[in-house]
Protein backbone atom coordinates (compact mmCIF):
# COMPACT_ATOMS: atom_id res chain seq x y z
CA UNK A 1 0.00 0.00 0.00
CA UNK A 2 1.69 3.42 -0.79
CA UNK A 3 2.34 5.74 1.79
CA UNK A 4 0.13 8.73 2.73
CA UNK A 5 2.62 11.10 3.13
CA UNK A 6 6.23 11.60 2.36
CA UNK A 7 8.44 14.46 3.80
CA UNK A 8 7.84 18.03 2.47
CA UNK A 9 11.97 17.41 1.68
CA UNK A 10 11.69 14.27 -0.67
CA UNK A 11 8.74 15.50 -2.36
CA UNK A 12 10.44 18.79 -3.12
CA UNK A 13 13.67 16.60 -4.35
CA UNK A 14 11.47 14.39 -6.83
CA UNK A 15 10.58 18.10 -8.74
CA UNK A 16 14.17 19.35 -8.20
CA UNK A 17 15.43 15.93 -9.99
CA UNK A 18 13.69 17.29 -12.94
CA UNK A 19 15.21 20.43 -13.41
CA UNK A 20 18.73 19.55 -12.87
CA UNK A 21 17.62 16.38 -15.19
CA UNK A 22 16.52 18.74 -18.05
CA UNK A 23 18.84 21.30 -17.60
CA UNK A 24 21.53 18.65 -17.99
CA UNK A 25 19.86 17.11 -20.93
CA UNK A 26 19.31 20.41 -22.78
CA UNK A 27 23.06 21.83 -22.42
CA UNK A 28 24.13 18.14 -23.75
CA UNK A 29 22.05 18.69 -26.64
CA UNK A 30 22.91 22.14 -27.68
CA UNK A 31 26.55 20.79 -27.68
CA UNK A 32 25.36 18.12 -29.89
CA UNK A 33 23.52 20.23 -32.55
CA UNK A 34 25.70 20.10 -36.22
CA UNK A 35 26.39 23.55 -37.13
CA UNK A 36 23.49 24.69 -39.58
CA UNK A 37 21.22 22.23 -38.47
CA UNK A 38 18.39 24.72 -37.54
CA UNK A 39 15.65 22.49 -37.84
CA UNK A 40 17.00 20.63 -34.89
CA UNK A 41 17.89 24.03 -33.26
CA UNK A 42 14.59 24.72 -33.47
CA UNK A 43 12.97 21.65 -32.02
CA UNK A 44 16.05 22.13 -28.95
CA UNK A 45 15.33 26.05 -28.44
CA UNK A 46 11.40 24.73 -28.18
CA UNK A 47 12.44 22.69 -25.30
CA UNK A 48 14.44 25.45 -23.44
CA UNK A 49 11.50 27.79 -23.84
CA UNK A 50 9.37 24.60 -21.93
CA UNK A 51 12.02 24.63 -19.38
CA UNK A 52 12.37 27.89 -18.52
CA UNK A 53 8.41 28.60 -18.34
CA UNK A 54 8.50 25.06 -15.85
CA UNK A 55 11.65 26.43 -13.90
CA UNK A 56 10.29 29.91 -13.72
CA UNK A 57 6.64 28.64 -12.63
CA UNK A 58 8.25 27.23 -9.72
CA UNK A 59 10.29 30.06 -8.18
CA UNK A 60 6.92 31.83 -8.30
CA UNK A 61 4.97 29.55 -6.60
CA UNK A 62 7.68 29.01 -3.86
CA UNK A 63 7.75 33.28 -3.73
CA UNK A 64 4.09 33.43 -3.54
CA UNK A 65 3.45 30.59 -0.84
CA UNK A 66 6.62 29.65 0.72
CA UNK A 67 8.51 32.18 1.47
CA UNK A 68 6.16 34.60 3.23
CA UNK A 69 5.34 32.19 5.51
CA UNK A 70 8.60 31.53 6.57
CA UNK A 71 9.13 35.46 6.62
CA UNK A 72 5.94 35.79 9.07
CA UNK A 73 7.16 32.34 11.51
CA UNK A 74 10.62 31.61 11.13
CA UNK A 75 12.23 35.17 12.33
CA UNK A 76 15.55 33.22 13.19
CA UNK A 77 16.25 31.77 9.83
CA UNK A 78 15.48 35.14 8.07
CA UNK A 79 18.90 34.93 6.24
CA UNK A 80 18.21 31.69 4.60
CA UNK A 81 15.16 32.80 3.27
CA UNK A 82 16.44 35.88 2.25
CA UNK A 83 19.57 33.73 0.29
CA UNK A 84 16.33 31.80 -1.91
CA UNK A 85 14.86 34.81 -2.79
CA UNK A 86 18.14 36.45 -3.79
CA UNK A 87 18.79 33.20 -5.73
CA UNK A 88 15.79 33.25 -7.42
CA UNK A 89 16.63 36.65 -8.83
CA UNK A 90 20.42 35.73 -9.85
CA UNK A 91 18.38 32.63 -11.63
CA UNK A 92 16.40 34.20 -13.21
CA UNK A 93 19.23 36.62 -14.77
CA UNK A 94 20.60 33.21 -15.89
CA UNK A 95 17.36 32.32 -17.87
CA UNK A 96 17.43 35.26 -19.45
CA UNK A 97 20.41 34.87 -20.98
CA UNK A 98 19.40 31.26 -21.53
CA UNK A 99 16.88 32.32 -23.60
CA UNK A 100 18.48 35.31 -25.88
CA UNK A 101 20.95 33.20 -26.98
CA UNK A 102 18.62 30.06 -27.81
CA UNK A 103 16.04 32.93 -30.01
CA UNK A 104 19.61 33.59 -31.06
CA UNK A 105 20.88 30.01 -32.47
CA UNK A 106 17.40 28.93 -33.24
CA UNK A 107 17.59 30.95 -36.18
CA UNK A 108 20.44 29.59 -38.26
CA UNK A 109 21.98 27.40 -35.84
CA UNK A 110 25.48 29.15 -36.52
CA UNK A 111 28.10 27.62 -34.36
CA UNK A 112 29.11 30.34 -32.89
CA UNK A 113 25.48 31.11 -31.51
CA UNK A 114 25.67 27.24 -30.40
CA UNK A 115 28.62 27.76 -28.13
CA UNK A 116 27.40 31.11 -26.73
CA UNK A 117 24.77 29.19 -25.65
CA UNK A 118 26.66 26.30 -24.18
CA UNK A 119 28.47 28.96 -22.22
CA UNK A 120 25.47 29.88 -21.11
CA UNK A 121 24.10 26.52 -20.02
CA UNK A 122 27.05 26.37 -18.35
CA UNK A 123 26.82 29.19 -15.78
CA UNK A 124 23.11 28.62 -15.50
CA UNK A 125 23.53 25.25 -14.42
CA UNK A 126 25.96 25.99 -11.90
CA UNK A 127 23.74 28.90 -10.13
CA UNK A 128 21.02 26.50 -10.59
CA UNK A 129 22.98 23.04 -8.53
CA UNK A 130 24.19 25.77 -6.13
CA UNK A 131 20.53 26.85 -5.18
CA UNK A 132 18.87 23.62 -5.06
CA UNK A 133 21.37 22.11 -2.76
CA UNK A 134 20.66 25.21 -0.76
CA UNK A 135 17.61 24.68 -0.94
CA UNK A 136 17.51 20.79 0.04
CA UNK A 137 20.10 21.04 3.02
CA UNK A 138 19.62 24.34 4.62
CA UNK A 139 15.54 25.32 3.59
CA UNK A 140 13.70 22.25 3.82
CA UNK A 141 14.03 21.55 7.18
CA UNK A 142 12.54 24.61 8.16
CA UNK A 143 9.97 24.39 5.90
CA UNK A 144 8.73 21.55 7.22
CA UNK A 145 8.75 23.26 10.76
CA UNK A 146 6.95 26.13 10.29
CA UNK A 147 4.65 25.20 7.17
CA UNK A 148 0.89 22.70 8.56
CA UNK A 149 0.63 19.83 5.62
CA UNK A 150 -2.63 21.42 4.89
CA UNK A 151 -0.45 24.42 3.69
CA UNK A 152 2.14 21.93 2.03
CA UNK A 153 -0.57 20.29 0.18
CA UNK A 154 -1.79 24.07 -1.88
CA UNK A 155 1.65 24.72 -2.57
CA UNK A 156 1.53 21.16 -5.03
CA UNK A 157 -2.20 22.35 -6.02
CA UNK A 158 -0.48 25.50 -6.85
CA UNK A 159 2.31 23.99 -8.99
CA UNK A 160 0.23 22.09 -11.09
CA UNK A 161 -3.06 24.54 -11.44
CA UNK A 162 -1.12 26.35 -14.31
CA UNK A 163 0.14 23.67 -16.51
CA UNK A 164 -1.43 23.79 -19.82
CA UNK A 165 -3.48 20.55 -20.08
CA UNK A 166 -1.50 19.22 -23.16
CA UNK A 167 1.57 19.31 -20.89
CA UNK A 168 -0.03 17.85 -17.47
CA UNK A 169 1.44 14.05 -18.91
CA UNK A 170 4.26 15.71 -19.70
CA UNK A 171 4.99 17.47 -16.02
CA UNK A 172 3.72 13.72 -14.69
CA UNK A 173 5.97 11.75 -17.02
CA UNK A 174 9.37 14.23 -15.93
CA UNK A 175 8.49 13.61 -12.14
CA UNK A 176 7.76 10.43 -12.18
CA UNK A 177 11.20 9.21 -14.77
CA UNK A 178 13.55 9.13 -11.48
CA UNK A 179 11.39 8.44 -9.01
CA UNK A 180 11.64 5.49 -6.59
CA UNK A 181 9.07 3.05 -7.01
CA UNK A 182 7.81 4.58 -3.20
CA UNK A 183 7.81 8.09 -4.56
CA UNK A 184 5.44 6.83 -7.40
CA UNK A 185 3.34 4.94 -6.06
CA UNK A 186 2.91 7.75 -3.57
CA UNK A 187 2.79 10.08 -6.13
CA UNK A 188 0.16 8.65 -9.01
CA UNK A 189 -2.03 8.03 -5.25
CA UNK A 190 -2.72 11.84 -5.39
CA UNK A 191 -3.48 11.92 -9.18
CA UNK A 192 -7.54 10.96 -9.25
CA UNK A 193 -8.86 7.89 -10.33
CA UNK A 194 -9.59 8.72 -13.95
CA UNK A 195 -6.22 10.31 -14.50
CA UNK A 196 -4.53 7.60 -13.28
CA UNK A 197 -6.02 5.39 -15.88
CA UNK A 198 -5.63 8.30 -18.65
CA UNK A 199 -1.48 8.16 -17.43
CA UNK A 200 -1.64 4.30 -18.06
CA UNK A 201 -3.52 4.30 -21.32
CA UNK A 202 -2.09 7.61 -23.59
CA UNK A 203 0.16 9.45 -20.65
CA UNK A 204 2.63 7.23 -20.59
CA UNK A 205 3.27 7.22 -24.93
CA UNK A 206 2.78 10.89 -25.09
CA UNK A 207 6.01 11.56 -22.56
CA UNK A 208 7.78 8.94 -24.44
CA UNK A 209 7.27 11.05 -27.85
CA UNK A 210 7.67 14.01 -26.09
CA UNK A 211 11.23 13.20 -25.00
CA UNK A 212 11.86 11.51 -28.01
CA UNK A 213 12.01 15.29 -29.00
CA UNK A 214 15.19 15.64 -27.17
CA UNK A 215 17.07 12.76 -26.35
CA UNK A 216 15.91 10.95 -30.10
CA UNK A 217 15.15 6.87 -29.82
Amino acid sequence: MPLTTLPYAQEMNMIHRVFRREAAQLRAAVAATPGGDAVRAGVVAGVIREYVGGLEHHHATEDAMIWPLLHARAGAREDLVERMEEQHHVLDATLAVVLAHAGRWAHGARAEDREALVEAFDEHVAVLAEHLDDEEKLVMPIVEEHLTPDEWEAVGRRGLENVPRSQVFIALGAILEDATPQERAYFLAKVPAPGRLLWHLIGRRQYRRWTRRLRGA
